[in-house]
């Protein structure tokens, strides 16, 4: 969360590690765009702090469906 600096980081909704697998869940499309131009960019620094490291993934929150009609 501090590599994405304070602007990105209010938009993740969730950050995990799960066997070397980063995922970080974005708020929407567009923020999960930046966010995989500026992770891409800590990705030797990231394979550096976290040896276990092996690749990252950015998704976008699933929309809540309307609450159906009766």
């Amino acid at each position: 969360m501090k590599a994405l600096g304070p602007e990105l980081a209010v938009k993740v909704n969730r950050c995990s590690l799960e066997r070397g697998r980063i995922t970080v869940v974005a708020e929407s499309s567009a923020w999960a765009a930046r966010m995989r131009f500026a992770l891409a960019d800590l990705d030797p620094a990231l394979r550096e702090l976290l040896p276990d490291y092996r690749e990252l993934v950015v998704r976008v929150r699933p929309r809540s469906s309307p609450p159906a009609r009766t």
